[in-house]
């Protein structure tokens, strides 16, 4: 990977200054770095499959095991027409300790996007001015004029317009600029957890992390195990659940009646059917609930394009799985997602690159329900729904009882997903195969609203609508018990990839026969390193390559056992409840003692 991207070098791209990537950034360019090459990509933000944030927070960034990640190498080669430059071989900090790039602050995650327009004074001035003899803005015209690395001692004349044009008294622009390079003291929250996140020890996990990725493919883990892609056994499971349900709920006594009547007694009236015990009716539900817990993994999977590999195949099975069968948007999945845990829009490729963090992943963010950090309790402006997650009265009382509403609020999770699908697919009108997946969804409701039609009553109709669903809350326990115990430390930029996602990740033990159970979620360390990883081959990769290589690297791998990891979320839970109640005890003694 590394040999066929730097072979893409050439006199005609040009070396581009960090001032100038800097400027370029401060005047609303999407500049993202990978293995030293600069990408524009405005013009690629709202076609990005995984969503605009999923880049705009990796402006200003090397993104290179990111992107690695989360693209094959065929993608990684399409990327090539948005290449507008290269780092200057002297802004890679020291080449001699390979520290590389000095991250940028994001615009988003400091209010500066979108981008607000610049003073009129200093629009005319500057960006048509610098547009014309700029290195840097030539080049975002794909005007390739300098192939050669600007010297930090003797800047070019092109650069010197920049400096210019940004030193005009005080401006926006400057403010900008200052704004667009982060602290240099190390973030409090790292001291206090005792992290090592000097850019030379993070540079090396980073490269570390590249061998092990290699060592990955060379494996041959990325190709799925023969046949059906490794789900022959999940097959036989799906089936077998799908049958029980199928045996014990009416629609087989009719359909057997009909059939029998069509066959052998053929007449005009339809036949009737014995009325099903309210026991019957009962498993029938728990069965259906149980073959959806299932197969949702697959939909899963095929929303990381992890089943076939081809972007196309694994959409289609997705629509089959989450549409047709589930009543899931596939699309909602993939383009904005979900999580199947709360009632809230989330996006899942943003969860994987910015997990844990307060303010960025929608994925811990739940309130008024949930609370996983005292954080929270200052009413953080989310970057993802972009507007303030209000800790408010009815918030406030939540908390206090989170931990005893935990799975409570779990067994209702399913509404959401299909009201939220239906609302999803109403509105983007521009989603890939949308037609396709409104089909599957219309489908949905047609065999679930006849499922329960034929129930005999009313209240049994209900029952089964309940219990069916709320069987399926263990599925997303699952999904949030990965990371609702874990670090929510903001630690910076200097973080590398792969020590974010260890740092914020558990694993859930269990042997390789119940594997099936978890569908993968149990693995979410490897998952998160390997996100495209077939689902079948990652207690292979975690064995035999990413605990060894935790071990080696001195990195912590959090595992715990399915109980363990229940109760470490409650109690987490629970510590954030107390440090609420203590807040509220504090400020009615003040109030208390101010009446005084």
């Amino acid at each position: 990977m590394v040999s066929r991207v730097r072979s893409m070098a050439t006199n005609t791209i040009p070396f581009l200054t960090r001032n100038q990537i800097k400027t370029n950034i401060a005047l609303g360019q999407v500049l993202v770095l990978h293995r030293s090459f600069v990408y524009k990509l405005n013009s690629w933000l709202s076609k990005h499959p995984g969503g605009e944030l999923a880049i705009l927070h990796f402006v200003g960034r090397d993104a290179t095991d990111e992107i690695e990640a989360y693209h094959p190498e065929s993608v990684i080669k399409q990327m090539r027409p948005f290449i507008i430059g290269q780092v200057a071989p002297d802004e890679l900090e020291d080449e001699k300790t390979d520290v590389g790039w000095k991250p940028l602050n994001p615009p988003i995650q400091i209010g500066l996007w979108p981008m607000p327009a610049l003073d009129d004074s200093i629009q005319s001035e500057t960006p048509d001015s610098v547009a014309e003899t700029s290195t840097g803005l030539a080049v975002l015209n794909h005007i390739l004029v300098d192939s050669n690395p600007p010297s930090r001692t003797h800047p070019s004349n092109n650069l010197a317009t920049i400096n210019h044009a940004s030193s005009s008294g005080s401006t926006t622009l400057d403010k900008r600029l200052r704004a667009l390079e982060p602290s240099l003291d190390p973030p409090e929250e790292a001291a206090q957890e005792g992290y090592d996140l000097s850019l030379a020890r993070q540079k090396h996990l980073s490269n570390s992390y590249r061998v092990l990725h290699d060592k990955i493919r060379a494996a041959g883990l990325y190709s799925a195990p023969r046949p059906f892609y490794g789900y022959g056994p999940d097959l036989i499971r799906y089936s077998v659940l799908f049958l029980a349900f199928f045996l014990t709920h009416p629609v087989s006594s009719l359909l057997k009646n009909y059939l029998t009547s069509l066959l052998f007694h053929p007449t005009d009236q339809l036949p009737s059917v014995e009325t099903p015990s309210t026991l019957r009716c009962f498993c029938s539900a728990v069965f259906l609930g149980l073959w959806w817990h299932q197969i949702t993994f697959v939909a899963h999977d095929a929303g990381h394009s992890g089943i076939s590999g081809d972007w196309t195949t694994d959409r289609l099975i997705g629509i089959l799985i989450g549409n047709v069968l589930n009543g899931i948007s596939i699309g909602w999945w993939c383009d904005v997602c979900f999580s199947l845990s709360l009632f809230l829009y989330l996006n899942h490729d943003v969860h994987h690159l910015v997990t844990n963090h307060p303010e960025h992943d929608p994925d811990i963010q739940h309130l008024p329900f949930f609370a996983i950090s005292t954080k929270f309790f200052k009413s953080l402006r989310s970057t993802y729904y972009k507007h303030t997650m209000r800790f408010n009265g009815f918030a406030k009382l939540s908390i206090q009882h989170q931990h005893r509403l935990y799975y409570i609020i779990m067994m209702f999770a399913r509404f959401n997903l299909l009201f939220n699908s239906c609302l999803y697919l109403a509105t983007r009108k521009k989603q890939r195969m949308r037609n396709l997946e409104i089909g599957g969804i219309i489908f949905f409701w047609l065999y679930f609203g006849t499922l329960l039609s034929l129930l005999p009553s009313n209240p049994i109709r209900v029952m089964f609508l309940f219990v069916s669903f709320a069987v399926t809350s263990p599925l997303h326990v699952q999904i949030v018990l990965s990371h609702f115990a874990q670090s929510t430390a903001d630690l910076g930029l200097n973080e590398s990839f792969a020590h974010r996602q260890i740092r914020t990740t558990m694993d859930v033990s269990c042997p390789a026969w119940l594997d099936f159970l978890h569908g993968g979620l149990h693995m979410q360390v490897t998952h998160h390193l390997f996100p495209r990883l077939p689902r079948h081959r990652l207690r292979q990769a975690c064995e035999q390559f990413v605990r060894p290589w935790c071990r080696q690297e001195g990195l912590t791998y959090n595992v715990m056992g399915f109980v363990d990891g229940n109760s470490k979320v409650l109690g987490t839970l629970h510590d954030v409840a107390k440090q609420l109640k203590i807040l509220k005890l504090v400020a009615s003694s003040q109030a208390h003692g101010l009446k005084h």
